[in-house]
């Protein structure tokens, strides 16, 4: 009998470093239930290395959250007492439905106006002080009164990542941020928050040792500094409008941008950028007021531009923003990726002059190439003379911020065929003499992006891989229109394209 249990004991069976991964998947309230199993899951759930406390299952009544608050005091007092280190610690908190406890009566010099509050903060405290090198918190204020950010995790000197998500609710900063400790943090990010300029930009000052700042729908901020030396990475998405109107980015060792900025004031607007180690430059948004970049980008690797004008706008109102220094300012980049829609924009103010030289692989991406898009097109491949590989790829239209109702919207791409192949050999377009590669996606059956393949397959001498994408539908039409144009040097892939 005793065989047979011991056979049937699975988990006791596991070893403690596959026991913690499954744990690691469990709230702290099962957590408790289990260590009353045996002695050797009470040992496993107090020295689990990776913690996550969640309430939002003890909101619905005071009683039972209450009762879930002392369990989590005592918990963590038993982690402490037995000297475990809580690498990883997951706090996912809702302060609605919280009350103070006015029958208590506060200790003498308490100011803290909630009890809960400072509880929870008090577990953050002990946990950033006692070894946690990552730290996760997601929290949702109280209605009415918005709760202190919990500052004492950007002190700790073992955290290295962090992340902070508020949903969108107010919280209570700190007038400007003063670092009482050494920060060894390496990563931040903060989402879905509300943060006033002067503390974001003193403690991105202060966190000498930050490599990663990630930014996603936050709001409040209207200008953003940023002057740091070890950062490597940054990335700022706001997919709606935003207050932010100034972005100035200086970073000796900052290697790659990721940006999803359209400001609700196009009107007024500056991004400089000061970064000679730049390698992935990613922009999506609007045309700026004044746009100042440092000196050619002698690393940079990717550079995708997605550039658009706000709904309602006309090209005119732009003419006076520095939106013809941004293009150069990508040209020593092996890899470039532009949408159509940011081509034309660029075509429309003039900006669509000298060389890409450098410019070695170019993918273009276009809802479907409409008889208005394909001169400018054209106009923009006589820019780049060297290059071995070339991508046309079908994809949704810009995702644009609607400065009218705060939602996104898409425009609906009219169909083009009005371009064949003796158009494009008028253009004279020197990058086919070196091209290797290239992909392109078609529509249908016909069209103008089928007659600029009928043309790489043509006039491309040492084109040696061509890859055709298209809708299952044209599986048995694509092909045959083509064929006549192949070469026995060409290695010919047809591809389907997934259905949604």
């Amino acid at each position: 009998m005793q065989e047979s249990a011991g056979m049937d004991d699975r988990f006791g069976a596991l070893s403690e470093q596959l026991a913690y991964h499954i744990l690691s998947f469990l709230n702290v309230d099962d957590l408790g239930r289990l260590m009353l199993v045996s002695r050797r899951c009470k040992s496993l759930c107090v020295s689990v290395p990776c913690l996550t406390v969640d309430n939002r299952n003890y909101t619905h009544n005071l009683i039972s959250r209450q009762l879930f608050n002392n369990f989590v005091d005592k918990f963590l007092v038993l982690r402490a007492n037995s000297g475990t280190k809580t690498r990883h610690f997951t706090l996912v908190w809702s302060f609605r439905g919280c009350r103070c406890d006015l029958n208590k009566k506060r200790k003498k010099g308490d100011n803290s106006s909630d009890v809960e509050e400072s509880l929870v903060y008090k577990w953050l405290l002990e946990v950033s002080g006692a070894g946690a090198e990552r730290v996760s918190i997601n929290m949702v204020s109280q209605e009415g009164r918005p709760n202190l950010f919990p500052s004492c995790v950007l002190w700790s000197e073992s955290v290295k990542d962090l992340t902070f998500c508020s949903n969108n609710c107010v919280w209570e900063f700190p007038r400007s941020f003063d670092m009482l400790f050494p920060s060894e943090l390496e990563s931040l990010t903060l989402q879905s928050a509300r943060i006033p300029d002067k503390f974001f930009n003193d403690a991105v000052s202060e966190l000498c040792s930050l490599k990663s700042l990630y930014l996603y729908g936050c709001s409040g901020l209207k200008g953003i500094c940023i002057l740091r030396s070890s950062l490597k990475q940054l990335k700022i998405i706001n997919e709606k409008p935003v207050d932010l109107c100034h972005l100035d980015v200086s970073g000796l060792k900052l290697e790659k941008i990721f940006l999803t900025w359209y400001p609700a004031d196009y009107s007024r607007t500056s991004f400089q950028i000061t970064c000679p180690a730049l390698q992935d430059f990613v922009w999506y948004g609007y045309p700026m007021t004044f746009y100042y970049s440092t000196g050619k980008w002698k690393h940079l690797q990717c550079a995708a531009l997605y550039l658009t004008l706000p709904p309602g706008s006309e090209v005119a109102s732009f003419s006076k923003h520095d939106v013809h220094y941004v293009l150069p300012s990508l040209e020593k980049s092996k890899f470039l990726r532009l949408h159509a829609e940011t081509i034309e924009v660029l075509f429309k103010l003039g900006h669509l002059t000298g060389e890409l030289d450098a410019v070695r692989n170019l993918a273009i991406d276009y809802c479907i190439l409409t008889d208005d898009q394909v001169p400018i097109v054209a106009s923009f491949l006589k820019m780049v003379s060297c290059l071995e590989t070339f991508y046309l790829t079908s994809s949704p239209t810009i995702v644009r911020g609607s400065c009218k109702d705060q939602k996104l919207e898409v425009a609906v791409p009219l169909k083009g065929y009005g371009f064949d192949v003796e158009y494009w050999e008028r253009q004279e377009l020197k990058f086919v003499d070196q091209l290797r590669k290239a992909t392109v996606e078609v529509q249908g059956e016909e069209g103008n992006d089928v007659e600029l393949v009928k043309y790489i397959l043509k006039h491309a001498r040492g084109l040696e891989y061509l890859t055709i994408v298209f809708a299952p539908s044209l599986a048995s039409i694509i092909p045959e229109h083509l064929t006549s144009f192949l070469k026995p040097s060409i290695k010919l892939n047809f591809s389907l394209k997934p259905q949604n």
